[in-house]
């Protein structure tokens, strides 16, 4: 065996990411205090992937450094409610959660002026939202050597995170829209000065309207009610 890591002569090792977790794999050289007596060794180590912590520092540098007001809350929230739609949600759809809309980080426009002329589920708008926001978050998984198959799934889930259309995006979309109503409805509800009072009415309506599952509807019920109550007791 070996007797002391300081009489380590040789150690090296590769690594790399499989199924979201880091496999290193180490080969150790080592001299025992027994002349003449070596030993080769090798370890394999199995680590859980810490990319989910380095999205979040990501999506919050990159608001940091753009116009448009931070909403690290709403996105907090985005992933406790996907936690609750789905227990078993593993972290490429906690990543996809956490910054389906890191493309607003990217506008050349704050969201207060962009929407004064148009609605907030504008096809265009969306399409773009959706593909940047994706493109942006492959590149980023990508230059982290992340797993391909597992970039591939969060391209998807923000690519459909305004529509839906397939399980995982769908269960995203429903986050989403539980943790607008919860968190950024009565933000909108503050500039209906600037936006007009239908269009944050159909805005609200329209997060509710999209929820995918009767689960998540049920869920998102009290919010909607309470936040479409507000808007008409303030307005």
């Amino acid at each position: 065996m070996v007797i002391d890591i300081e009489l380590t002569l040789n150690r090296f090792g590769f690594g790399k990411i499989a199924e979201n977790k880091f496999q290193f794999l180490c080969f150790r050289f080592s001299k025992w205090k027994i002349p003449g007596k070596y030993s080769i060794s090798f370890e394999i180590n199995w680590r859980v992937s810490d990319m989910y912590n380095q999205v979040k520092q990501f999506v919050e540098d990159s608001f940091n450094a753009g116009v448009n007001e931070k909403s690290m809350k709403h996105f907090e929230q985005t992933v406790s409610w996907l936690k609750r739609l789905k227990p078993d949600a593993d972290e490429p759809m906690l990543i996809a959660a956490y910054s389906h809309d890191i493309a607003r980080a990217y506008r050349p426009i704050d969201s207060k002026t962009l929407f004064q002329n148009k609605e907030f589920n504008d096809p265009e708008v969306l399409k773009d939202h959706q593909e940047q926001g994706a493109q942006i978050m492959a590149k980023f998984l990508q230059d982290k050597d992340y797993n391909k198959e597992s970039i591939k799934r969060v391209e998807n889930m923000i690519r459909h995170h305004e529509e839906g259309g397939d399980t995982e995006s769908d269960i995203i979309m429903d986050s989403d829209s539980l943790s607008y109503l919860e968190i950024n409805a009565k933000k909108h509800i503050g500039l209906v000065d600037v936006w007009g009072k239908g269009k944050v009415e159909r805005k609200i309506d329209w997060m509710f309207d999209r929820i995918s599952s009767s689960k998540a509807k049920e869920l998102a019920q009290p919010y909607h009610e309470e936040v479409k109550d507000l808007l008409y007791k303030q307005f």
